[in-house]
């Protein structure tokens, strides 16, 4: 089998196209229209001879792909030799005298002629090359994927790769090439869109290759979880899967017969009327993302559960991470006490594993999605079933974006009718309810008391949480289950889980449950990644520095291959420590390592403001302008990314004003200060604060005549906000 790369240079191409534009052998004639000009007469005198203005359609200039590339065996012959073909589609054949590369098979347009022999140079000097020679064939097909994977040349990539398994079959290397196919199927999807049908069948037909034709748990482990995160990715938006079933009537019969995707039988999981919520016997658009939505998860499950019982006893298996996944399939399809007794489980298995970082992350999920859905089954149903009685008399006090309290009552039907009070009605009472029945809501209004869909629909709601409700049962509260395992820690000399549950008992705040404790060194061997965390914040608190310091370098140096985001934990409160030692540079760079480690972290913003303040700090002490400059760069990180609160932004937009002030760039110093003020109004801290050093800033800028404008608007601030 050989591989063929024809090197045409770029300048050279032009050359090629204009020998084939005159016609050449084997080329097909691209003829042009001829323009004439005739005149005609309607009788004997012609009259004045009127000169026509002849208009020439100028022929759009048409854009040839580039021929140069890789070019693969078709499996076609033509005059006995092989046909090959590039990612353009372009396609290279041998006329019984020489070789060339057309637009077609056999005829089309030349882009470039060679000899009778492939390895001779090609028109104006252009070259082709084989290779590899057929006894590295399979060596160098793998390398060239991989380096074309590696250079974003996804298209030529997947080719070379699939090649290659079509070649080798049953090499070592293939469940490497299938992993590889897995991730380029959706290589070409940008962030903001969703993948289609197709390209999410190919990534999961290929990751399911690797599990059946690899043995390595590394690799099984790989396919599996970038497999579940596609899913998760489709399952947040599924629209490639709802515009495939948008393909079909929407009606149940259609719908279950093209469970091709899910390969879940809704018949058994969940019936159709669940999600035929105005029970109107089909399903609308929303009906069936929701159904799609419910699908995608149920693969989830699948796909993890599949996994915890095939590799569950296997050494280097993700057993942890997958019980969270099937936690979290289980959360999303609404059985949320099913994923928190799984969670119990694993807790109570593998708790006294202080290597079992995965533990620690169940932990804290354990506490934080019970705290989730107790309040979103209580605040949900009790809402539902107050829209039964639109005459019930309902008040409430709320605080205003000045800061004032304003309070309000009426009937339920007069406060839903107003949309100023409805929005800060259900905030204040119904915190932390279903979002999609607070929109509804909210777009409705009265409706839910009149119109025969919005009451179905509301309806629907209402038996739904009913049942969720139903079975979640408070005997399995954090307090209870975690001084339960605190009990049996003691009493079986479990110091590991013993640790772990003063640790989570302190986090959701029942340190009572556990008695006191001060963190000791002499336990660090027994603390897992998320006990010294919560060790190190202890000791940081009590001034206790260098244990802090100690406990974070041996999470570091035991864990720093398992410990996820404990890593980003670790430095930053190296970074905190550092601090408070005022050694400002070496708290920058940890709390920079931190970022870098897990810059998704939840911590990650304060985490950047800290690391701005520090360069700030190190600055003013050192004087160098470089440092002011990286913790500009630092807040203005924070100031333009997502997550970061109002009053945070407004604080680092401000901060970016103060590095050009300490550098004596009074006009940018004082564009920032109006910035702050124009993008972040609300801010009561930080607003007054800027106008005050916008207003020194043009002063300093020798700009007087703007202070006064400057001025009025922070009087017509003032009045707005403040007053």
């Amino acid at each position: 089998m050989y591989y063929l790369r024809l090197l045409i240079l770029p300048l050279l191409i032009t050359g090629c196209l204009s020998v084939s534009s005159c016609g050449g052998d084997g080329q097909t004639e691209d003829s042009s229209e001829k323009t004439t000009s005739e005149t005609t007469t309607t009788s004997d005198d012609p009259g004045p001879i009127v000169k026509e203005e002849l208009v020439v359609e100028k022929k759009e200039k048409k854009i040839i792909p580039n021929p140069n590339g890789v070019y693969l065996p078709t499996g076609e012959e033509k005059n006995g030799k092989p046909v090959y073909e590039n990612q353009e589609g372009f396609s290279m054949w041998f006329d019984g005298a020489s070789w060339k590369i057309t637009d077609k098979t056999g005829g089309g347009k030349v882009v470039s002629l060679g000899k009778d022999s492939i390895n001779e140079k090609w028109q104006n000097g252009a070259r082709a090359r084989f290779y590899p020679d057929e006894d590295y064939a399979k060596d160098a097909t793998f390398r060239l994927a991989v380096a074309f994977q590696g250079s974003k040349d996804n298209k030529n990539a997947m080719r070379l790769f699939e090649q290659f398994v079509m070649d080798y079959p049953n090499d070592n290397l293939v469940a490497e090439v299938y992993l590889s196919l897995g991730d380029l199927s959706i290589s070409e999807v940008n962030p903001d869109d969703q993948p289609n049908f197709e390209q999410i069948t190919n990534a999961r037909k290929n990751y399911s290759l690797v599990r059946k034709s690899s043995q390595d748990i590394g690799l099984i482990s790989d396919a599996t979880f970038n497999e579940g995160g596609l899913l998760e990715r489709v399952a947040e938006n599924p629209e490639g899967i709802v515009n495939f079933y948008y393909t079909f009537d929407k009606n149940k019969d259609e719908i279950l017969q093209k469970q091709e995707f899910a390969g879940a039988d809704l018949n058994t999981t969940k019936p159709f009327d669940h999600f035929d919520l105005d029970k109107d016997g089909g399903l609308d658009f929303e009906e069936l993302f929701e159904l799609a939505t419910f699908e995608t998860y149920s693969n989830v499950e699948i796909l993890y559960r599949d996994y915890q019982a095939s590799y569950s006893n296997q050494e280097g298996a993700r057993v942890s991470e997958a019980t969270e996944k099937v936690g979290f399939a289980c959360e999303k399809l609404g059985r949320p006490s099913e994923m928190l007794k799984m969670y119990y489980d694993n807790i109570e298995k593998f708790g006294n594993d202080p290597q079992n970082s995965g533990v620690d992350n169940l932990l804290s999920k354990y506490a934080k999605k019970y705290q989730e859905y107790d309040v979103l089954y209580g605040n949900t149903l009790r809402l539902l079933k107050l829209l039964r009685s639109p005459t019930s008399m309902v008040s409430f006090s709320y605080i205003n974006r000045n800061g004032t309290e304003q309070s309000h009552e009426g009937t339920l039907e007069e406060i839903l009718r107003d949309r100023k009070k409805l929005l800060p009605f259900l905030n204040t009472e119904f915190p932390g309810i279903d979002n999609e029945v607070m929109t509804e809501l909210v777009k409705s209004r009265t409706a839910v008391f009149t119109s025969d869909s919005h009451k179905a629909k509301f309806k629907g709601y209402l038996e739904r949480y009913e049942e969720y409700k139903d079975n979640f049962p408070s005997e399995i509260s954090p307090k209870e289950v975690f001084s339960k395992l605190f009990q049996g820690a003691t009493s079986g000399n479990k110091k590991p889980l013993e640790l772990r549950m003063r640790y989570i008992l302190d986090e959701i705040g029942a340190t009572a449950l556990a008695g006191s404790y001060n963190p000791q060194r002499s336990d660090f061997p027994a603390a897992s990644p998320g006990v010294l965390v919560w060790m190190a914040q202890k000791m940081i608190a009590q001034n206790s520095l260098e244990d802090a310091v100690a406990a974070m370098e041996r999470l570091v140096e035991t864990y720093g291959d398992s410990g996820g985001g404990f890593l980003f934990d670790a430095n930053y409160l190296l970074g905190q420590a550092k601090e408070k030692n005022k050694d400002y540079q070496a708290a920058a760079f940890y709390f920079e390592t931190a970022i870098n480690n897990s810059s998704w972290h939840e911590m990650a913003n304060d985490a950047r403001m800290r690391m701005g303040n520090s360069f700030y700090q190190a600055a003013k002490n050192t004087k160098k302008e470089e440092l002011f400059k990286k913790a500009e760069s630092a807040f203005q990180e924070v100031r333009n990314g997502d997550g970061a609160s109002i009053e945070v932004k407004a604080e680092s937009s401000f901060m970016m004003g103060e590095c050009r002030k300490e550098m004596k760039d009074w006009g940018a110093a004082g564009y920032y200060y109006l910035e702050t003020t124009l993008s972040f109004p609300s801010s009561q801290k930080w607003v007054p604060k800027s106008f005050e050093q916008a207003i020194r800033s043009y002063e300093q800028a020798g700009l007087v005549d703007q202070v006064s404008g400057i001025e009025k608007q922070y009087a017509d601030w003032q009045r707005n906000y403040l007053e």
